[in-house]
């Protein structure tokens, strides 16, 4: 059965886009027969940031008329920039309506945005068979809005298998109906090693990389930088993403006089900074474990502060790392020990990426997604 991945977001680029973006390419470049969709706007996106070359064969890169008409009236944020973007998804449907409606039986595996444009298809051809990736421990985060998290469920109760990305997800999920037989778990996620590497020479860079959003805490981690500031005056700060709570990250960085310390905004190419970086900090209210940043981070030899809660500790232990609670005064002590013992920083950094290169390689993760799909297919 040929196998089409279909990956669509069109207001971001964060984690899963690139993960998910770059294992697609990989096993599209591995089989003869299948093929990648992706809205192009993603695609630039994840050309920039170095997870794809744009030299890839067999990549349907779908136009998005109604996003270019709301970049023309200069509309970024807001509901009718939101509605216009949303208007893509039907052209995307229909797209797609028409290239599979009448074609041979195949298997799609969708992610995000994914499930709403193939979901006419597949109630159309239910012969097609589908596996849709679900990435955050929350659906009703993931979705975004309230109205459409009834169509999202519905679509993962048409599919015939779900990849729920941690033992958290797979819960939620149960919760709001999603059959247990259906749903899927991984040992681990995936990164790109090659990418993500130590640089020789190590800074006393504190990197946080995130969209500016409350279960992020973007702000609690602005408030740990001046003690640590204090104690280390020669660390620099990089507080990476957007996000609705730019504008209160903002008026942190004025009311703690950060502004000269601390490198605010978007990178699509993440790898020059953790390379250098002695420490990333993560501090997700629910679960740091996978967060895609963090693993790029500890490949990168960066050492973890990251908040205790949910499965973090399968990845940050006293071997790889800290644990703390979410309050600046931790925080601050737990990065201030680490650029004042670099000794300790090298070897919890050379640790966090062992653990990394072992745990979350591409060749396990694409194996598990293979058994999946062999499993769906029979």
């Amino acid at each position: 059965m040929s196998r089409v991945f279909i990956l669509i977001n069109n207001t971001g680029i964060g984690g899963s886009e690139r993960r998910m973006g770059r294992l697609f390419a990989l096993m599209v470049g591995a089989d003869p027969e299948a093929m990648l969709i992706i809205n192009a706007g993603l695609w630039e996106k994840l050309v920039a940031a170095g997870v794809v070359t744009n030299r890839e064969g067999r990549v349907w890169r779908l136009p998005e008329p109604w996003g270019r008409l709301a970049d023309g009236l200069g509309l970024r944020q807001g509901a009718l920039s939101f509605g216009l973007r949303k208007l893509d998804y039907v052209f995307f449907s229909l797209v797609l309506l028409v290239r599979y409606g009448v074609a041979a039986r195949r298997l799609f595996h969708v992610v995000l945005g994914g499930a709403y444009v193939a979901l006419p298809l597949l109630l159309l051809r239910p012969d097609h068979r589908a596996v849709i990736s679900v990435t955050n421990r929350s659906l009703a985060e993931l979705v975004g809005v309230s109205w459409a998290l009834p169509l999202y469920r519905f679509a993962l109760l048409k599919c015939a298998c779900v990849d729920a990305l941690t033992e958290g997800v797979r819960e939620d999920l149960l919760q709001r109906g999603i059959a247990g037989e259906k749903i899927a778990v991984p040992s681990g996620s995936a990164i790109d090693a090659e990418q993500y590497q130590p640089s020789p020479a190590k800074e006393p860079r504190v990197v946080f990389i995130g969209r500016l959003i409350e279960d992020k805490n973007p702000v609690l981690f602005l408030e740990a930088l001046p003690a640590i500031l204090r104690a280390v005056p020669a660390a620099r700060f990089f507080l990476l993403g957007d996000g609705p709570l730019r504008p209160q990250v903002e008026q942190a960085l004025d009311r703690l006089r950060l502004r000269r310390f601390v490198e605010l905004g978007f990178r699509a190419d993440l790898a020059p900074v953790l390379g250098k970086a002695r420490v990333f900090v993560s501090l997700q209210r629910q679960d740091n474990y996978p967060s895609q940043s963090l693993l790029e981070a500890m490949a990168c030899g960066a050492v973890p502060v990251a908040t205790d809660v949910g499965l973090t500790w399968k990845l940050v232990d006293e071997t790889t790392g800290i644990r703390v609670k979410p309050d600046p005064g931790p925080i601050a002590e737990a990065v201030i020990s680490l650029l004042q013992d670099s000794q300790r920083c090298d070897r919890l950094g050379r640790a966090a990426r062992q653990r990394v290169v072992e745990q979350h390689s591409d060749e396990r993760y694409r194996a598990y997604l293979n058994s999946l799909y062999a499993r769906v297919e029979a």
